[in-house]
């Protein structure tokens, strides 16, 4: 009977996971639609509203950073090639990426600093359990979450203000310039919002992980883990529904740049993990054929999907300074893309099979590998104070 609770949330977490494209397209239409015949009330309660999108924000964000296991930071550089190949595609090649689509789908500059927020933030705790499924190497995948995140809390900002003065100082069309003071607004926005939303919340995570784990044991952590990312992707429909019905009316007017979200995250999905996937096999990240292909499902699953909970929050809460409107426009791509992000995900996944053979791996020795991994756990256990 105990364990019945436990079942729950774990069936829960794994559904709420498996739809979840679904369950975001849902948000978005219901969102919309009732959105779209409640106007004036929505203009009437803007600052109600504006509440209930921060609150869902610390709702997914906080479960997250209570997962997030920094002693892990030790093996992170275990493999360097892996560490390399997890930084230079989190902080390089999606920025790079949202530039180089963003000036061939999308017209508005707000619309293509979203983009550019949504490919910045690196990869989720969700990984992890993407990294598992694929049965790879679960102990490095944690280690690339935790030096991901710390790592975003310096180059997010950074490189976020050197994308800005980009865009909106050099304007191809110039059809929309901001002045220094607005410019400066939206990059203090950035920093505080990194404060707000990853600083504080992590710095509260951090002790409040230890003290659980020292009371309840790993074990029982692990299996009430599901509750935190249940928490998160909860937190996430609510402010995707929130978002949309609040500007249901701009919506209709940029349906154009909606499809051009779309053709990114589709173009963005179908070449990152198929270059990858060719790359890492020749590239070797680690010796021998299961171990490479153990080592590579970490480099993509830590480094091609994106944690779009944490960049819509960025999005809407940098630009409120300049009105609603705009961090409605930079929140858009952030918004859309987890509905395109899992489908690709799915894909990838149901391809694991292929993709062991592919590499030159073999079942039973991934087998031996994981038996030996959790015989090694156990001793960790062991040393570890109840």
């Amino acid at each position: 009977m105990g364990n019945e609770p436990i079942g729950s949330l774990v069936k829960l977490r794994d559904h709420l996971d498996k739809f979840l494209g679904m369950y975001v397209g849902l948000m978005i239409v219901i969102g919309t639609i009732t959105g779209y015949y409640s106007i004036h009330w929505v203009m009437h309660n803007a600052n109600l509203l504006q509440k209930l999108m921060e609150a869902a924000i610390y709702i997914m964000v906080f479960p997250m950073m209570l997962m997030l296991n920094v002693k892990s930071l030790g093996k992170s550089f275990t493999n360097w090639k892996v560490t390399t190949a997890v930084i230079l595609m989190n902080f390089i090649y999606g920025p790079v990426m949202a530039v180089l689509l963003g000036l061939i789908f999308l017209n508005n500059p707000f619309i293509r600093l979203g983009l550019f927020i949504a490919w910045l933030v690196p990869c989720s705790s969700m990984s992890i359990g993407y990294v598992g499924l694929m049965r790879g190497d679960i102990n490095s995948a944690t280690a690339m979450v935790a030096l991901s995140f710390i790592l975003s809390l310096a180059l997010i900002p950074l490189e976020t203000s050197g994308y800005i003065s980009l865009i909106f100082v050099h304007q191809i069309h110039g059809s929309i310039t901001l002045t220094s003071a607005a410019m400066n607004k939206i990059e203090m926005g950035i920093l505080m919002t990194i404060i707000e939303i990853l600083l504080i919340p992590l710095i509260i995570a951090i002790p409040s992980h230890e003290a659980i784990i020292r009371k309840a044991g790993i074990d029982k952590f692990r299996k009430i883990s599901p509750l935190f990312s249940t928490l998160t992707m909860l937190g996430m429909f609510l402010i995707i529904f929130t978002i949309f019905f609040a500007h249901a009316g701009m919506l209709i007017t940029h349906i154009k740049d909606v499809l051009g979200v779309f053709y990114s995250g589709m173009i963005f999905g179908a070449v990152s993990l198929t270059l990858f996937t060719f790359l890492f096999k020749h590239l070797k990240l680690n010796k021998t054929g299961t171990k490479n292909y153990r080592s590579a499902m970490v480099a993509i699953l830590t480094g091609i999907p994106k944690n779009e909970a944490t960049a819509i929050a960025l999005s809407s809460m940098a630009l409120a300074s300049l009105g609603s409107q705009y961090a409605f426009l930079a929140s858009l791509p952030p918004s859309l893309l987890p509905a395109f992000q899992v489908v690709f995900i799915i894909i990838f996944l149901k391809m694991r099979e292929k993709l062991i053979k592919y590499y030159g791996g073999n079942i039973k020795e991934l087998e031996i590998i994981e038996e030996e991994e959790i015989a090694s756990q156990k001793q960790e256990k062991i040393k570890v104070p109840s």
